[in-house]
């Protein structure tokens, strides 16, 4: 009698494996589908908008030929410092107001006067805002402002450099000093609760055009050249540490470990606070590519063990990460250039000045429009990011956000995501 319970109880286990399997299939046969129906979706509005806007520039020419020229030259002037404001056309060429212009204009100035290109000064300036701003080539842009290519060039070039010199020292820098910190973590508990998280930290793969030395270690997991951008921000989404210097095959825990955040997140002599019982030090947020560190808190992993509280902490938590997602959405939607395939001997340099920008015009709450991230022609597309998983988890890592689970389960509404 006994063994035949033992034999029931076994198939019932079975039987009920069998059910939770087919359950899990249809799960992921369901979001399949939803995948492929918004991917089809996505697809056949960018192939509207495409004809939409093209119909639009045909109209566009057809009033420009009626108006003469006198009005294209109107359409493509420079800046104005009598000039109150930007019009449409000009915000749309620039991605900046009119005082966030004048005020890099003011700051580079000595430094673009430098540039020798046979242009005004702030004709230099503008040129090199326009290609970066809009991902147009060399050639197109040299059309527009009735300038050569090679012209055009050498102003992108030495007008990143100058923003280099000018303003990285200042508009990037992580928040070192206590009272920094403290300021810091506070923005980030009272946005999504977690305490001593100071800012997030996140990457993102920049297509380049091909190398050609050793191209082979720039192709990624999905097949194109990029380099990686590596980013934290604060909770204003304003970068306070970036790193380009990682080719697109290195994951994300190896270009951690490599980068000088790590070294001086490993070294730092942090101001820590006792939470749930602990001390705990300033701490990054990240997504699951990256390692569990003591400082550096992920998401657990997603599975049918989690406990509600280990839920609700990773809601919090990607609460908290959507700064990076937000501040890097920006960025590569009002800097268009990063969309396109770089030239590999300036890929650091551009992407670096336009983090730059970025904070600038952050700090000048100069607009951003929601229509940079549409996709207006099929360059504007970007590659699909690569994805993967970090296995590594340190012990004294998973005891801070074990103590940082248990402090929000006690301090805060218990949430589940039911998309988990």
């Amino acid at each position: 009698m006994q063994i035949v319970n033992e034999y029931r109880t076994m198939l019932q286990q079975q039987i009920a494996l069998h059910m939770k399997r087919q359950r899990d299939q249809i799960t992921r046969m369901r979001r399949r589908f939803l995948s492929k129906l918004a991917q089809r979706l996505y697809h056949n509005y960018v192939l509207y908008d495409r004809t939409r806007r093209h119909l639009l520039m045909d109209v566009t020419q057809i009033n420009v030929r009626r108006d003469g020229p006198r009005r294209m030259h109107r359409r493509y002037s420079l800046p104005d410092d009598s000039e109150q404001e930007f019009n449409d056309v000009q915000f749309e060429q620039y991605r900046m107001d009119h005082s966030t212009f004048l005020f890099l204009f003011d700051k580079l100035e000595p430094e673009l006067i430098a540039i020798p290109v046979l242009l005004p000064t702030k004709m230099k300036m503008a040129v090199a805002i326009y290609v970066l701003g809009s991902g147009k080539d060399y050639v197109t842009a040299g059309t527009r402002f009735g300038i050569r290519a090679d012209a055009v060039q050498d102003c992108v070039q030495l007008f990143c450099r100058a923003v280099i010199e000018v303003f990285r020292a200042d508009t990037i820098k992580m928040p070192l000093d206590n009272d920094s910190v403290k300021h810091a973590t506070k923005e980030f508990v009272e946005f999504a609760g977690i305490p001593q998280v100071f800012g997030t930290v996140g990457c993102l793969h920049i297509p380049i055009n091909q190398s050609k030395h050793d191209p082979a270690k720039y192709v990624n997991s999905k097949g194109w050249s990029s380099i990686i951008l590596q980013a934290v921000v604060d909770r204003k989404g304003r970068f306070v540490d970036v790193s380009c210097e990682h080719p697109g095959r290195t994951n994300a825990a190896d270009m951690l470990i490599q980068s000088a955040l790590y070294q001086r997140m490993e070294q730092w002599d942090a101001p820590c606070e006792i939470v749930s019982g602990i001390s705990v030090p300033p701490l990054l947020l990240g997504d699951n590519k990256y390692p569990l560190l003591p400082w550096l808190i992920t998401p657990y992993p997603l599975g049918v063990t989690m406990s509600a509280p280990e839920r609700s902490f990773n809601v919090y938590a990607a609460k908290g990460r959507s700064s990076i997602s937000k501040a890097l959405d920006r960025l590569v939607g009002r800097w268009k250039v990063l969309n396109r395939s770089i030239e590999h001997s300036m890929v650091s340099e551009v992407i670096i000045t336009c983090c730059i920008l970025h904070n600038i015009v952050e700090q000048f709450q100069s607009p951003y429009l929601d229509a940079w991230n549409e996709c207006h022609s099929e360059e504007d597309v970007a590659p699909e990011q690569p994805q993967w998983d970090c296995q590594i988890v340190s012990i004294d890592g998973e005891e801070v956000r074990n103590q940082l689970c248990k402090y929000m389960y006690d301090h805060f509404p218990t949430i589940v995501d039911d998309d988990d």
